[in-house]
């Protein structure tokens, strides 16, 4: 939706909101920095504390604050992971590591499909840096562009950990930089919903003191504000990364330099991503077309390192797919062409160790792994993962049930097995079901010329559709013939009555889809058992014109041309720029030009061809004769 479109919502969604900025504010308040600089500021503001009654903070304040109408998203059923797959994510190195780590089925959480993570970026690069490559293209792309070549349904964004720099409260300068990317994302394409991740929380022992929490609490209040302010929505993910008791991010959420999170946190985001979801209408022009393969990001685009995590050491992490766990340290900071501990895999019973895979570098086939850090390594890290296969055998799946996710008529859903012998798991979707209509019942009773109308109402969702009734014939009476005479009139004959047949009562399912254009509507056409069906109207979606481009440019007395493409079909047209009017010069006294002449002097010079003459130089009559 455009920025500049001030939408309606209840004062309690409104209200909502800023309690969690509140929130997010009181817990800044209640870090303890150990600087002498902290210390002095506690003591100064310590008179004019919030009363002690209003300060207490919720495990879980998002759910009692806002509905799923406001700004920050509330705890929904599971959307599953078609919803994910359906997601484009933007954002730093956290997001990046999103293509590290893989959930139970040993998929990637995300892949280079929906995922533009870009190291030690910042929200104020968004419009600038060209970060994204497309196989095939030779050029990079900025983020807004490459948004519109990958056409999303909807984008989760996360930046502001590369913003940070200290204790400061004063987020004005982040926000201004971050809604100007996230603007210029909107312009580039306008039909998915964004919605703004929290900066994640940071581990109490982080390499860098610097970085603090009040800083990304009092950040973290400011989005949820700009958010409100501007249509977005806010998916405050620090609610599950948080350990509300510290204000920390929570034990082995982070990895050993304190920023960048570990499995078992982007485990527990994607749970919540999930399960926090926001899922509208398909705005996108039909049919999407061409989408471009992405490439990537290519290692080390951004050689400095804005918050000083990285220095000479990178972390290195070591994670265990399904069928085995780690020996040794799975958590290191380790020099650039360094070498790690001694970390092994081992097998669960009925399982034997496979490989090792590494997402930079290279890694060894043994299950024991000293593995060396490669010298191009950014702050991103290393993540090795230590695969494991069951031993032969057939799978028996049973399936999770509270992982079961249930069509609708509309939407499909999920079923999630798990091998009762290995463990492994696998994710089946379900089709939508389609809508189930009752008999109906007659809403309008049909008259003499006037059609009727019957009602068919889901039994499943409630969904409603209608159905004319034939209008009833209009009777014109015929009189009878008059008899002759010599004959007399035969009564008329005696009316015998015929069985009425039971009507048949259509049961309608989906049929063909032909999806609008700009200038043609589409239809949805329903289609009975009987062979009956019915098509349903959709309106066009009408034109998207762009900023126009000058194609003629106008003169002296001559029009020029602007001609404007339609941004969903390449359909053009024209607008006029009016002509250019030459301003007359106060000092010189030349009187502008007619069409296609030139200036005349005020000082009554001979005319030339072109020239008009002025009125004081022709008599008014002439002289008369003799």
């Amino acid at each position: 939706m455009p920025f500049n479109r001030i939408l309606f919502r209840s004062s309690a969604a409104r209200l909502a909101a800023l309690a969690l900025a509140g929130c997010f504010l009181l817990t800044a308040c209640q870090q303890k920095d150990p600087s002498p600089a902290a210390a002095t500021r506690e003591s100064a503001t310590a008179e004019s504390a919030i009363p002690t009654e209003e300060t207490s903070v919720s495990e879980t304040p998002v759910q009692t604050l806002a509905t799923q109408d406001g700004t920050v998203l509330t705890q929904t059923d599971d959307a599953g992971r078609s919803y994910v797959d359906e997601t484009l994510f933007i954002g730093d190195s956290n997001t990046a590591r999103y293509m590290m780590y893989a959930d139970e089925t040993g998929r990637a959480f995300t892949s280079l499909d929906n995922n533009i993570g870009v190291v030690s970026m910042g929200a104020g690069s968004i419009t600038t840096l060209k970060c994204e490559q497309f196989v095939g293209y030779s050029s990079m792309y900025t983020i807004p562009d490459a948004v519109a070549m990958l056409k999303p349904k909807r984008i989760i964004i996360g930046f502001g950990t590369n913003n940070l720099s200290g204790t400061s409260t004063d987020a004005s300068s982040f926000i201004k930089s971050y809604l100007t990317g996230l603007k210029a994302i909107q312009e580039a394409w306008p039909y998915a919903d964004i919605i703004v991740n929290a900066i994640p929380p940071l581990d109490k022992q982080r390499e860098n003191q610097n970085l603090n929490m009040v800083q990304v609490d009092a950040y973290n209040a400011a989005l949820v504000k700009m958010c409100e302010e501007n249509g977005l929505k806010f998916l405050n993910s620090t609610e599950v990364l948080k350990d509300s008791s510290t204000g920390w991010a929570k034990t082995d959420y982070t990895l050993s330099d304190g920023v960048h999170l570990s499995k078992t946190a982007v485990t527990a985001f994607f749970e919540y991503v999930r399960t926090h979801a926001y899922i509208t209408e398909d705005r996108r022009p039909q049919p999407l077309g061409d989408i471009p393969k992405p490439n990537g990001t290519p290692v080390g685009l951004i050689c400095q390192d804005p918050i000083a995590v990285r220095g000479a050491k990178v972390p290195v992490e070591f994670v265990a797919s399904t069928g085995g766990s780690l020996q040794g340290s799975t958590s290191q900071l380790v020099k650039k062409g360094g070498s790690c501990s001694t970390v092994t895999a081992v097998p669960q019973k009925g399982w034997k160790f496979d490989h090792w895979s590494a997402s930079l570098g290279s890694a060894g086939s043994s299950a024991s792994l000293t593995f060396t850090v490669p010298t191009n390594a950014d702050a991103g890290g290393v993540v090795l993962t230590a695969h494991f296969t069951p031993d032969e055998h057939e799978h028996d799946y049973v399936e999770l049930t509270d992982k079961h996710i249930n069509a609708t008529c509309l939407n499909g859903g999920s079923a999630t097995y798990a091998c009762s012998i290995c463990g492994e798991i696998i994710e089946k979707d379900l089709p939508a079901l389609g809508h189930s209509w009752d008999s109906g019942k007659v809403t309008q009773e049909p008259q003499p010329g006037v059609a009727g109308q019957r009602t068919y109402t889901c039994t499943r969702c409630g969904a409603t559709r209608t159905e004319e009734i034939a209008a009833l014939a209009v009777s014109t009476p015929t009189p009878a013939p008059a008899p002759t005479p010599d004959q007399p009139a035969s009564p008329p004959p005696a009316a015998t009555s015929e069985p009425t047949p039971t009507p048949h009562l259509h049961s309608y399912t989906q049929g063909e889809y032909v999806a609008p254009t700009c200038e043609e509507p589409g239809y949805q056409t329903y289609v009975c058992s009987c062979g009956d069906s019915y098509q349903q109207e959709i309106a066009p979606t009408d034109h998207s014109w762009d900023e126009g481009k000058v194609t003629t440019e106008p003169g002296y007395g001559t029009p020029g041309v602007r001609t404007y493409a339609c941004l969903n079909c390449g359909l053009t047209r024209t607008e006029e720029i009016p002509p250019l009017e030459p301003t007359p010069s106060p000092d010189s006294g030349t009187t502008p030009p007619a069409e296609g002449g030139t200036p005349t002097e005020g000082s009554g010079s001979t005319p030339t061809d072109g020239q008009s003459i002025s009125p004081a130089a022709v008599p008014s009559e002439a002289p008369p004769e003799g």
